[in-house]
């Protein structure tokens, strides 16, 4: 199996992967316009169907004139993708549609007016002239994608400078480097035309050339494949993450809440909406944080830390432990209680990021209904203080 069919299949799979996406957002058009395009102008690229095209046509090298075209408007889309993630307004709209339509118009006429057996330059025999109207075609394709790679650089490497997210940043870069690849591209590209041009050009110069073109164009495109590819992969990682940490979450959930049925919020997030739920457990079960805090001092979270290191956790796991102990605690005298006057425990959660949190709360959960220590330590510890409450005076 050759290059060309590989990477055929593999566009067309990436392409029918993001179809669905055609009806949403002007970017998701854009990005499956050009995955769709560009598809279909490496099938062309397969000589047993261009030489098909040709047969059904009547004329010769119509896969070529037609693969060239396609891959125009795939360098279109992508400029189009570039300019709706980094410039949403807009980025000379009009002026761009229009020069595309002037370039396929005259890359179409400059194919009808070339001879018949000098319509693919890089199949032109040492001996023979060149068409003049043959490399125009192929000049005038060849300046479209490198104005619309260097584009599509400069704007990406821009953007992905600024961008936060690491997903988004590493996806932005690699779209950056395939646009700088697609530069090389096209300047390779042109250099060579040049050479067939003026008639220097070899068998040899035709094949290292083609060798060079055809290493640069996949590089380029696996750049922007991956590129694209990468947020929405992002995207369905962080789903995935979301749906497992639901169940992680709920033994703390149900045992804070348990204890503080005020907190839970009277509304149904529905099993389907994982990110609504799974936020929604995040705030109940803070917020039941910060009203089981109220009912033990401050000294609780010190002597749960002391367990939690003569239990022989490791250091970065123990102040979870110590949550755990704490809360658990805590909610088991809540019920018949009343707040504690004084300084109150500190949760470890106060300050991070949501990436973060999800982190420590999973953590904190996993402690709170797994560890032996967490669950003697509480039922002392909640032993205890209700013996001092009860030896208070009223």
């Amino acid at each position: 199996m050759n290059h060309q069919i590989i990477l055929a299949i593999t566009l067309w799979a990436v392409a029918l992967w993001r179809a669905p996406s055609l009806r949403h957002s002007r970017k998701q058009r854009a990005i499956s316009l050009a995955f769709l395009s560009l598809a279909a102008a490496m099938t062309l690229e397969v000589p047993a169907v261009s030489t098909r095209i040709d047969s059904l046509t009547g004329v010769g090298s119509t896969g070529y004139l037609l693969k060239h075209m396609l891959g125009l408007v795939s360098a279109a889309a992508v400029l189009e993708f570039v300019i709706a993630v980094v410039r949403p307004r807009g980025f000379l709209q009009r002026s761009r549609r229009v020069l595309e339509v002037a370039c396929l118009v005259l890359m179409a006429t400059a194919f009808g007016l070339a001879p018949d057996d000098a319509r693919v330059p890089d199949d032109i025999i040492v001996a023979h002239d060149s068409s003049g109207w043959a490399l125009l075609h192929v000049a005038v394709f060849t300046l479209y994608i490198g104005s619309a790679m260097t584009v599509t650089a400069i704007l990406f490497v821009h953007a992905a400078r600024h961008a936060h997210d690491r997903w988004i940043r590493a996806g932005h870069s690699l779209l950056g480097l395939g646009g700088s690849i697609g530069i090389l591209y096209a300047l390779q590209r042109l250099v060579h035309l040049a050479h067939v041009a003026v008639g220097y050009a070899t068998v040899a110069d035709v094949q290292r050339a083609e060798t060079v073109s055809t290493i640069l164009k996949v590089a380029a495109i696996a750049a922007i494949t991956t590129g694209s590819c990468l947020s929405p992969i992002s995207i369905a990682a962080t789903a995935l993450r979301q749906r497992r940490a639901l169940p992680r979450l709920n033994p703390l959930w149900r045992g804070l809440t348990d204890a503080v049925p005020s907190v839970v919020l009277p509304i149904s997030a529905g099993q389907a909406r994982t990110r609504l739920l799974l936020h929604r457990q995040l705030v109940e079960i803070s917020d039941a944080t910060l009203t089981l805090r109220e009912y033990v001092p401050a000294d609780l979270q010190h002597r749960a830390f002391d367990m939690a290191k003569n239990a022989g956790y490791p250091p970065r796991a123990r102040s979870a432990v110590a949550e755990a102990a704490w809360l658990k605690t805590a909610a088991l005298i809540a019920p018949t209680s009343s707040p504690y006057k004084g300084e109150h425990p500190r949760s470890g959660s106060d300050g991070l990021s949501p990436a973060a949190e999800l982190r420590w709360t999973c953590q904190v959960s996993a402690a709170y209904d797994r560890c032996r220590s967490v669950a003697a330590f509480a039922r002392a510890e909640a032993a205890r203080i209700q013996e001092q409450n009860r030896k208070q005076p009223v």
